[in-house]
């Protein structure tokens, strides 16, 4: 395969770091690992120890904290040595927070392997446990050194979670008028064995994970901008917690896409036909699993315990079109209760479902 995109310069490593501690996921592309273990090796010339992990969202379980602790004690890593995560949003975020509560904050760097991930869980400097039953409830901010982009690590992502992560490219094209319209069209098939599908997916995701920095740069402790990438969440998490306690759970990226469909068409009560390539974008990248839809009055007690809300109410990001957002909007239980119901039949109707 081809080197991985300049990881041998790799942004630079910290020229007091006196450790380098590879935590990957297992089931990656072997061709990739290879390529990224001689890489590391080649650009540092401290030791370079390799811990690997199962990944996923037992991760963030609290029981298994004292696992990555230890891997840290037993390789005698300090405040100057630096840990690098290879694998998914909830290695980036289970290893983020153990290295900043490790000797009171070790550095941090990540290599993304999914979509959602890459666009969206790496950046940010949001770390996070699950606790109570409950997502994300325990975390800090702990910002990475870098985060660094290569899509040669989604060959071995299912296609359904590939797809899924494109909701946050979408929502971030939909927040920043840089990106605008002209980020989505032409976007090209998947083919991992294209290098020029590798290289122009690589670049698009990079160009959607800048759009992500720019916002959090402005606001890194979410207390003002920031919390517009929230577009399409207080839909998204109520449908992702609706689903989890079936037999068929959503993934983040589909309930963030049905999300992102709804702002679409409350902004298109005002202009029915400008976004209409824009949702038709959603359907056809992000297809959503066929499902008993659920009723206002089941998603609305699941939204009324969303984090954003506050004082009782409910808080939605309002679209109003590229690059134009409101925050926070009050979403009222009765104006949802008709609105939901109108925004399915017109789901229901779309030929491109």
């Amino acid at each position: 395969m081809n080197p991985p995109l300049q990881i041998a310069a790799f942004h630079s490593w910290p020229g007091d770091m006196d450790a380098l501690f590879w935590v990957h996921e297992e089931g990656l592309d072997d061709r990739c690992v290879e390529a990224y273990r001689e890489a590391l090796q080649e650009s540092t010339s401290v030791p370079l120890k390799i811990f690997v992990a199962s990944g996923g969202e037992q991760m963030k379980s609290w029981d298994h904290l004292p696992s990555l602790l230890q891997a840290f004690s037993h390789h005698r890593l300090s405040r100057h040595s630096v840990v690098l995560t290879t694998g998914g949003g909830a290695m980036s975020d289970a290893v983020g927070f153990a290295a900043s509560i490790w000797k009171r904050g070790m550095r941090v760097a990540h290599v993304p392997t999914s979509t959602l991930a890459m666009v969206d869980a790496a950046w940010g400097g949001k770390t996070a446990f699950n606790h109570d039953g409950k997502k994300n409830q325990l975390g800090t901010f702990h910002a990475p050194l870098f985060v660094h982009i290569d899509a040669c690590w989604l060959s071995t992502l299912p296609e359904r979670h590939r797809r899924s992560g494109l909701a946050e490219v979408a929502k971030h094209a939909m927040l920043d008028p840089i990106l605008g319209w002209n980020h989505l069209k032409n976007w090209p098939d998947w083919s991992p064995t294209d290098q020029d599908v590798l290289r122009t997916w690589t670049d698009r995701m990079k160009d959607s994970a800048e759009a992500k920095r720019r916002i959090v740069e402005e606001d890194p402790f979410e207390t003002g901008r920031r919390a517009t990438l929230n577009l399409g969440h207080t839909i998204g998490h109520a449908i992702e917690a609706h689903f989890s306690a079936t037999n068929a759970p959503w993934l983040h990226g589909e309930a963030v896409a049905l999300g992102l469909r709804f702002a679409i068409f409350m902004a298109s009560e005002s202009s029915p036909d400008d976004f209409q390539p824009l949702k038709h974008w959603l359907q056809r990248q992000v297809p959503l699993p066929s499902v008993k839809w659920p009723t206002a009055n089941e998603l609305w007690p699941i939204m009324k315990h969303d984090k954003k809300n506050s004082l009782g109410e409910v808080r939605e990001v309002h679209w109003k079109g590229w690059g134009d957002v409101v925050w926070p909007e009050i979403l009222e239980k009765e104006a949802f209760k008709a609105t939901w119901p109108a925004f399915l039949r017109s789901e229901m109707e779309s030929p491109h479902l």
